[in-house]
Parts: C-alpha cells; structure tokens; sequence
C-alpha cells in the first residue's frame, strides 16, 4: 500500500499557509483579493477564519502600496507574504522589489535582511487576457538580492 499523498496544487499551498501561520506570529498574508476564492481560489481558505484580519489583510488595488506596507513590515521584523493576483502588474511593485527589498541586505552592509515572500499568479483561468498572462520570472531573476522560486 503506496503511503504517497496527493494534492491539489491550490490546496498544498493552503496547507502550507495553514502550517507557516500556526508556527510562526509572525507571519501574514497581504495582498489583494486574499479574502476571495475569485482572486486566489482556496489558496487562501480558513485562513480569515482561523488568524483573524489582523494577519489576512485584503488591500485595496495597489500594488506599490500594499508591496511597500509589505517590506516595511519585513524590515521591521514580520514575515509577509504578498499575494498579486496577477503578476503582470506586479510592475507597479517595482520600486520597493527591486529597491528596496532586493537592495536592502547591501545597503545595511549585510547586517539586515528583508523576510518577505512575493508570490506573483500568472492566468488564474481562462478569462485572462494576453496582459493578465505574462511570466516576469526571468526579469525577476536578474536583480541582484531577489529569489526567484517556480
């Protein structure tokens, strides 16, 4: 008898939040839509539930914002994690990716990191057109202090 386990994708990610969020106060999830099976399916299911909106904040669109309110908390000693239910306008998010949470671990002379997880949704289903589609992995991947994870 195979002891495998099998997973949706959507539900090992929700497991995943489920465990990080139950052995670490400090984490949380911010992002857009966090709150809507539409926006992030069940990736996000129990979660309000369980950890209250005090660590499932739904933002208002904007990208910037709510990527900034997300480094600042890093840099400050949480450990967000910042879901853009499309990555094509995660490019709004460039100044505090690439300028502040890429660059921040030199700029303290390596002393200080910056904690958070920027997870980027690409063609959540077939209602996205080509500008909800697109893959900047690779354009991620060339900034210096980012990693980049498929």
């Amino acid at each position: 008898m195979s002891t495998d386990r099998k997973l949706q994708y959507s539900l090992a990610i929700n497991e995943a939040f489920h465990q990080m969020m139950s052995s670490d106060e400090f984490v949380f999830l911010i992002g857009q839509g966090v709150k809507s099976p539409w926006y992030v399916g069940n990736t996000a299911q129990g979660l309000l539930e369980r950890f209250g909106p005090e660590r499932v904040i739904d933002t208002p669109i904007s990208e910037n914002a709510m990527t900034g309110a997300a480094v600042g908390a890093a840099i400050a000693g949480m450990k967000p994690v910042v879901v853009h239910p499309r990555m094509d306008f995660m490019l709004y998010a460039f100044d505090p990716i690439i300028n502040e949470a890429a660059n921040w671990h030199y700029m303290s002379g390596g002393k200080a990191s910056v904690p958070v997880v920027i997870w980027g949704i690409i063609n959540r289903g077939g209602e996205q057109g080509a500008q909800h589609s697109q893959a900047l992995h690779a354009m991620f991947a060339h900034a210096p202090g980012l990693k980049v994870v498929m």
